[in-house]
């Protein structure tokens, strides 16, 4: 394995163990020459100048290791920061896709109101169509009685007693059908009274209570209903 391959950790076990064997090889020596059993010359010297040696290369690859280790402190806290802007960027990313949906709706009720717009532009009635209408209103006599209306007359005001009773009120109040010819006959009005019910009938609906009762003289005979 090529030098360049291997890391500072192995190199530094390496240097390590060569001097162990040349501290071993060294301690032998001079054990030996204790015993007057002398080594061959310069075997001695040749084993310090490669203790010599291995103790630089160590001394270098620990200069190399402490660098490794502040490059590796700053690593980390260069980690932590990305994990930190990793996290603002993740809520700026929900925010955004909040703010989408948010647009997105008001763009569509938008578009629905511009709809609506266009609709009510192309279905516009012009004023002069409303008078045309409240005209042939007020001259079919569908919100006041004709000038020489008089009790019993079949025209209108409009609603007739028949139209009453056979409209929603009559029905939720159960009023029988009857009249003649769409009014009630002229005593019972003069009587401020309904045939067949007392006078000033009450009803009873959802959470309130309608009174109903005649008023009027002539052509401005109509019927009065009171929530009480």
């Amino acid at each position: 394995m090529a030098v360049s391959d291997r890391s500072t950790k192995e190199r530094l076990l390496s240097v390590l163990d060569d001097l162990e064997v040349l501290s071993r090889e060294l301690i032998e020596m001079l054990a030996l020459s204790r015993t007057q059993k002398l080594p061959q010359p310069g075997e001695d010297t040749q084993i310090l100048e490669l203790l010599v040696q291995r103790d630089g290369e160590f001394q270098e690859l620990m200069k190399v290791a402490v660098e490794q280790g502040k490059v590796h402190q700053e690593m980390q806290v260069l980690e932590k920061e990305v994990e930190k802007r990793d996290s603002d960027i993740q809520l700026l990313q929900k925010q955004l896709k909040e703010a989408e949906h948010i647009l997105a709706t008001a763009v569509y009720q938008a578009k629905e109101k511009l709809k609506s717009i266009e609709k009510a532009r192309k279905g516009s009635i012009s004023s002069e169509e409303i008078i045309k209408y409240a005209h042939r209103i007020s001259a079919s006599n569908a919100v006041c009685a004709p000038l020489n209306w008089v009790p019993g007359d079949p025209r209108r005001p409009y609603p007739t007693d028949l139209e009453m009773r056979g409209g929603m009120l009559g029905h939720m109040s159960n009023l029988p059908p009857n009249g003649v010819n769409g009014h009630l006959p002229g005593d019972a009005l003069a009587a401020g009274r309904l045939p067949g019910t007392s006078p000033a009938p009450l009803m009873v609906f959802h959470g309130f209570t309608l009174l109903i009762h005649p008023s009027g003289v002539g052509r401005n005979r109509r019927l009065d209903c009171v929530l009480i």
